[in-house]
């Protein structure tokens, strides 16, 4: 047995094979160390979404949108006890929404992190204002039997009630603009009193007395509240303007893509200008129809481009064939120094190797991603030359391999920070690597 191993260990070809098998095996600490990843991403998760409950969760702005409940009657037909065809009237109540003829919304986000144990999570605190004009015009409603006018509420849809601030400004002025309503005189009240289906359920409203007679108004409004993660808005005028600037400056449009946007290294700013054409519901209509003003909005998130787990995962995805590439690294330099390493210690630099992602993991969860893979990557680095300086008796070619090593994670982290050109780059190694190989190896025989 002791004879077929040393055979086996002076045969290239077989040692490539055992190698290869070697590698293989890795698979099962690499695949502990991706499952371990993936726990501690889901926790990572879930206290993200703890704090962003506590604090504010995603965000969604809706309105402002004029409510007037009123009276209708609809005639039904019945067949009588005789036998007779009888018509009567059933009275029924409802609500009429009115949308703005004009919106504009800025809102400006300023992020912050809130953690909690070793985790953090990306919240924001929006400062959001705007100005909507509706117009009154004739109204149409079928049996109508009364409009009650004095019982109008103007709504503003927020979808967590628990992250308003403040409401710093609320008024309204008519056409001439003289003012109708200012803040210190408005009794906002919360809630909208409008249906779950409508996705206008949760806010605040402003019970009003309307004249339907004036031609229209106009409302000036300012909000701050907190929340995390993304931030939207729906486009509930028949021309609406939307404006996000935050200091953030990593975003992610989702719905309707904004018409402009700017995005540098200190924050980013978008705006979109949306008409009513994009959406399925007229600007006038009944409570109980079935409408759900959520269909089209404009959404920016704010997220981490890549947390130090995925960019953890995404390097454990490149483990076997970077304990691969090591391997090729020592045979290079087996054939370029004309040294020997038997497969013993090719299994414990394997092992060293693996090491290094249950260390990245540890460490990048109580320091920055940079200073963790510093740290984590110097271990098998100066592991494995040392190692490699003792067996061989040579601190040059402990040094040779500590530079070869040095270059293979450098080329790593390039690959985990460049997300968009990871798979060109692995690539590239491989072909380097595979060119290397073959050059020194082109007057080597299989059988040495």
């Amino acid at each position: 047995m002791l004879n077929l191993f040393t055979t086996a260990a002076s045969n290239i070809t077989h040692k490539i094979i055992i190698l290869v098998g070697i590698s293989l095996l890795s698979s099962i600490p690499l695949g502990i160390v991706m499952n371990m990843t993936s726990d501690r991403q889901y926790l990572y998760n879930d206290v993200v979404n703890e704090i962003g409950q506590s604090w504010g969760p995603q965000q969604r702005i809706s309105g402002p949108a004029l409510v007037i409940p009123y009276r209708y009657n609809m005639v039904h037909e019945k067949i009588n006890d005789a036998g007779e065809l009888v018509k009567y009237k059933s009275e029924y109540q409802s609500e009429l929404v009115i949308l703005p003829k004009k919106l504009k919304l800025n809102m400006d986000l300023k992020h912050d992190f809130r953690s909690r144990g070793i985790y953090q999570s990306l919240v924001y605190n929006a400062a959001v204002s705007g100005k909507a004009k509706f117009v009154m015009t004739e109204l149409d409603i079928p049996n109508l039997i009364e409009l009650k006018t004095d019982n109008a509420r103007l709504i503003f849809g927020i979808s967590a009630n628990q992250a308003i601030e403040k409401i710093e400004r609320l008024t309204l002025l008519n056409s001439d603009g003289k003012v109708l309503l200012t803040q210190a005189e408005a009794g906002v009240m919360p809630g909208t009193g409008l249906d779950r289906q409508l996705g206008l359920e949760r806010g605040f409203h402003q019970p009003l007395s309307i004249n339907l007679q004036q031609d229209d108004f106009e409302v000036d409004f300012a909000i701050a509240l907190r929340g995390s993660q993304s931030i939207s808005a729906l486009p509930l005028g028949e021309h609406t303007d939307i404006a996000i600037t935050t200091d953030w400056p990593h975003p992610s449009f989702n719905g309707i893509l904004p018409t402009n946007r700017e995005i540098s290294d200190t924050g980013f700013s978008a705006d979109w200008k949306i008409s009513h054409l994009t959406r399925n519901y007229p600007q006038v209509f009944s409570s109980h129809q079935d409408i759900n003003l959520t269909e089209v909005q404009a959404s920016s998130q704010l997220f981490e481009p890549v947390t130090h787990y995925g960019k953890i995962e995404r390097s454990v995805k490149y483990g076997m064939l970077f304990i691969a590439l090591t391997f090729i690294v020592l045979l290079i330099f087996e054939f370029g120094q004309n040294t020997r390493l038997n497969l013993v210690q090719y299994l414990l630099v394997g092992c060293a190797v693996t090491l290094f992602y249950l260390l990245l993991l540890s460490l990048s969860e109580h320091l920055e991603f940079n200073y963790a893979y510093t740290i984590a990557a110097s271990i098998p680095v100066l592991s494995v030359s040392a190692y490699v300086a003792s067996a061989t008796a040579s601190y040059k070619k402990g040094a040779i391999i500590a530079t070869m090593l040095t270059s293979l994670y450098g080329v790593l982290y390039s690959i985990l920070k460049l997300e968009d050109y990871a798979l060109l780059m692995g690539t590239g190694l491989l072909l380097t690597v595979l060119l290397i190989l073959m050059f020194i190896t082109r007057h080597k025989s299989m059988e040495t």
